[in-house]
């Protein structure tokens, strides 16, 4: 198995994120089918790297509740999947000055693997990576979130030590879709 690292986005790194683009690749996994959005990125990338760069990575990201819609800020810290290649993206997120999440933001973490470079186990490699960030930045665990029906993603969270804690629908998406939460330890015996 080819060994990933985590990278920090850079305008050296930026041509392999804009060749996934132009292959078609989304950013937002919840968008993958969605040709404008992947264009409108890759336009806004060429028009402007750094701006783009900056944009992509400013790691404060504002979500709104669903039941108040106060808008919130999170800090959102982003990492490439690099195998000499990019692969992909993770996220760590959480409120500022805790290890919280509001409540309708699903899960310390998002990752996603572009299609060409999927089940290498790098999804699995990128989110034991990240323990380690995470409990630097004070977390004892974190909660990753997916679908009852993305046994892939099943697969990577149970491969990297998630422990299933709860099952149910998601007010802020699907109704009838249900997500499977598991929590994974940041330390190797907690």
């Amino acid at each position: 198995m080819t060994a990933v690292v985590l990278a920090e986005p850079s305008l050296l790194n930026l041509a392999g994120f804009e060749e996934a683009l132009a292959r078609g690749w989304s950013p937002d996994p919840r968008r993958q089918q969605d040709k404008a959005y992947v264009d409108a990125e890759l336009e806004g990338l060429r028009k402007d790297k750094a701006g783009f760069l900056t944009r992509f990575t400013s790691g404060d990201v504002v979500a709104t509740s669903v039941s108040n819609r106060e808008p919130q800020r999170l800090v959102l810290r982003l990492f490439w999947i690099w195998d000499g290649e990019f692969c992909g993206y993770i996220t760590l997120r959480h409120l500022p000055g805790t290890v919280q999440l509001p409540l309708h933001v699903p899960g310390h973490v998002g990752y996603s693997i572009v299609a060409w470079k999927q089940r290498k186990g790098y999804a699995t490699q990128a989110l034991r990576l990240l323990l380690p960030i995470a409990a630097k930045a004070g977390f004892e665990r974190i909660n990753v979130i997916c679908n009852e029906d993305n046994l892939a993603s099943r697969r990577v969270i149970e491969t990297a030590g998630g422990v299933l804690h709860s099952t149910g629908a998601d007010p802020s998406d699907a109704p009838d879709m249900i997500k499977l939460s598991f929590w994974l330890a940041t330390a190797g015996d907690a």
